[in-house]
Order: C-alpha cells, then structure tokens, then sequence
C-alpha cells in the first residue's frame, strides 16, 4: 500500500514558505513575498541562472533547491550587503561574482537550518544537512534524492518574489507520512507557538555565516561532482 504523503508535504512546504520569508525580510531588509499556491511537480531542478541545494536526512530526508534568475539573485545579494554595512561602490556588479554566489549559498544555509528548527520544535523530528552548495548556471540539471521510497508526486515547487523579482524554491523528500501518536491532527497549528519564530537579527546571520565558512565539506556519497558541472555550464 503507498503511503499519501501530500499532507506532510505541503505541510513542510508551508514551513519551508514561513521560514524563507522570514530569514529573507531579516537579512535583506525587503519584504519577500510567497504564493500561497504550491505547485506538484514531476523532478526538481538546478535552473539558471543560480541554483543552490542542499540534502538533509534524519528522522525524514530530502533535497531542497533555490533558483535565481539574476535580477533577483542581485537584488538579494545587494540588499543583504547593504544591511550588513558593505559600501555600495565595493559590491559586485555580475551575478555570476563569487561574492553573489556565495552569499545565495549562506541564505539557503540559514532558511534550511531555521526550517529544521521549526520542524523539530513541531513535529519533535530531527535531521541535519550537508553544506550548501550555489552555482552559476547556464542550463538546468535535474537532482533527486538517494532514497529507497523516492515518487515523483513528492516533489513541490513554490514562488517567491523581492522587489518584483521572482525566485522559486523547489523540495523533494522521501515517502513518509507524520502522524500523531494519539490520533490528533498534527499539521494543525492550533495553539502552537514555535519558538523559532522569533526575530532573526543581522548578529545572528554573521554568527551562522561565519560558522558556515569554517565548517568543513560534507563527504556524502550524494555530493555531485561540481568541477563536471561548471564544466558543462561553462
């Protein structure tokens, strides 16, 4: 018998929304908004013109993906540089800039680490991830999960937007189904209040950032190669 998983994913689509809106207000100083319309998808994506991913398993497992076209990679890296005090004559001025994609690279690592918090403090469910990683794109390139009960109706894509530049986060995860233990509805938020939700501050985004430089690279064997990537989008 197949497990329905729509409900868990569209609830963990939800978060994922939440947290990105959250995380992108803070460090850009702008107000993203999202669709409340979440679309299924058949794969997910890498897209031009950058694309950052991350993997992340535990008690649930799964790849969530960000996609920029330029406009609002910029939008995103200039505002994030203005917030943190960076004068407007030293920023980047190409989106394919190491600075831009580096920066794309450390929001994906605050979203997905604010995401986990939400669903650990809700759901009582753990997970870590590997080091996110951006490129530069030129095509598309389709990633799935490693995982033994992968579908392809677990698959979502959401819309995003910044100062009237569109960006969309894609996610996949593995056939699974949160249920309460005493029958209750748990995707009902009810009462709940998620201590994540307090305010993220530009300290905290530093602190993370620098944390981030000085991890080191994850070894999973679901790494891609990145050097055969740039050399076909090259």
């Amino acid at each position: 018998m197949s497990v329905k998983s729509n409900k868990t994913l569209n609830a963990i689509a939800k978060i994922i929304c939440e947290c990105s809106k959250e995380v992108l207000d803070s460090v850009t100083g702008k107000d993203v908004f999202y669709s409340k319309t979440i679309q299924k998808v058949p794969v997910i994506h890498l897209r031009p013109d950058i694309g950052c991913f991350v993997l992340f398993s535990g008690d649930y497992a799964g790849l969530m993906i960000m996609n920029f076209r330029a406009e609002a990679a910029m939008s995103i890296y200039r505002n994030q540089m203005l917030q943190m005090g960076i004068p407007e004559e030293e920023l980047a001025i190409e989106y394919t800039a190491d600075e831009v994609v580096d920066s794309i690279g450390e929001i994906i690592n605050q979203i997905i680490g604010t995401v986990r918090r939400r669903i650990e403090e809700r759901y009582e469910l753990v997970a870590t991830n590997t080091q996110p990683k951006a490129i530069a794109l030129t095509t598309s390139i389709v990633l799935t999960i490693d995982a033994p009960e992968f579908d392809k109706d677990l698959c979502r894509k959401l819309s995003f937007k910044i100062e009237g530049q569109p960006f969309h986060i894609e996610v996949s995860m593995e056939k699974t189904e949160f249920d309460s233990i005493d029958g209750s509805n748990i995707h009902d938020d009810k009462g709940r209040v998620s201590k994540s939700s307090k305010d993220i501050n530009m300290d905290s985004y530093r602190e993370a950032a620098a944390k981030s430089d000085a991890a080191p690279k994850s070894t999973s064997n679901q790494d891609i190669d990145f050097d055969a990537l740039m050399r076909e989008n090259s």
